[in-house]
């Protein structure tokens, strides 16, 4: 889980995003990482865990 302090940081960005007119996911992700890297943040692409069986 991510600590409370890293939701609030990210919600806020989402929220200034929003205010400076960008909507799209991919718009609004950008800006984030940008934000929070440029203060020092390390951000990685996690893979989502899938334990169900792909067999079909």
């Amino acid at each position: 889980m991510m600590p409370p302090a890293a939701v609030a940081a990210i919600r806020a960005g989402v929220e200034v995003a929003h205010g400076n007119g960008l909507r799209s996911a991919e718009d609004v992700a950008e800006l984030i990482a940008d934000e929070l890297t440029a203060v020092g943040w390390t951000i990685t692409l996690a893979e989502p865990e899938n334990d169900r069986s792909t067999t079909a």
